[in-house]
């Protein structure tokens, strides 16, 4: 699978030329789950990027619920959820934290969640639209997200 990456918004300057300097915190890079094949193709962009920097990589679920349904979820769901982010979870030898979670708007809960001062790798179809994970993409961007968009052919 062939992809290209674009950077919509860097806040590390230089970054990833030029590594961080010594006591300074890793840098936190996050991939958000989309599917199981463009998730799959951006961390292993996001592992080529920390390449060679301290880094702490994590693959970000958020699955939302509609607002009759409560916020606890059902096992089977559940589950699901975590047999796939496993499976692409193994499709790199490297550590990879993961973290699922629940809410009523997944951009609200990324805003929310997102560490400063992290990058986030998000995988997009290569289409001549706007695809809605290119949305979301811009959306952390001007939120002041450092954010890099891989597209996959």
């Amino acid at each position: 699978m062939k992809g290209t990456i674009s950077f919509l918004r860097q806040n590390f300057g230089a970054w990833p030329l030029i590594p961080p300097a010594a006591g300074q915190p890793p840098v936190e890079v996050v991939v958000p789950y989309s599917s199981p094949a463009l998730s799959a193709r951006a961390l292993s962009a996001a592992l080529d990027l920390s390449r060679g920097f301290e880094a702490v990589v994590t693959l970000m679920a958020v699955h939302v619920l509609p607002y009759p349904a409560s916020l606890e979820v059902q096992d089977g769901i559940r589950q699901r959820l975590e047999a796939e982010l496993a499976a692409v979870v193994r499709t790199t030898p490297a550590t990879v934290r993961v973290k699922l979670v629940f809410a009523r708007s997944r951009e609200d809960a990324y805003l929310g969640l997102l560490p400063r001062r992290s990058l986030v790798v998000v995988g997009a179809q290569d289409r001549w639209w706007r695809t809605r994970q290119e949305r979301f993409a811009r959306t952390l961007a001007a939120a002041g997200h450092s954010v890099a968009v891989i597209k996959v052919n």
